[in-house]
């Protein structure tokens, strides 16, 4: 089974996703940035998802952190985030982001995504 990392600060954003992911993922969870680097050595994550506004370590910073990671050089990551702003599309885009998807979003419509990347 895949195993997806799940990065956001909001425990209901976490809980709905992981909920719409655990059947045909396993979900492993990061309430920000920080966290999901110190969970991420040694683990094999197929997909992140990152949320892009969080305390610590926002989603762009976390972005650029994991792409200094060899394993994780080609990983898809798709930022999942309110946020419309061209600039920080462009930016994630420039850093390796696979995906920007603007929440909410339906499950499906991201289920999809992560098909065709995983």
């Amino acid at each position: 089974m895949k195993t997806i990392m799940l990065v956001d600060d909001s425990t209901s954003i976490r809980n709905i996703l992981k909920n719409a992911l655990v059947e045909s993922y396993q979900v492993v969870e990061a309430e920000n940035g920080k966290v999901a680097l110190e969970k991420t050595p040694g683990s094999s994550i197929d997909l992140f998802l990152l949320d892009v506004n969080m305390p610590e370590m926002d989603g762009i910073t976390l972005l650029a952190e994991l792409r200094k990671i060899p394993a994780h050089s080609k990983t898809p990551i798709l930022m999942l985030t309110t946020e419309t702003k061209d600039e920080l599309r462009q930016k994630g885009k420039e850093l390796g982001a696979s995906g920007w998807i603007v929440k909410p979003c339906e499950p499906d419509k991201l289920l999809g995504a992560i098909q065709k990347l995983i």
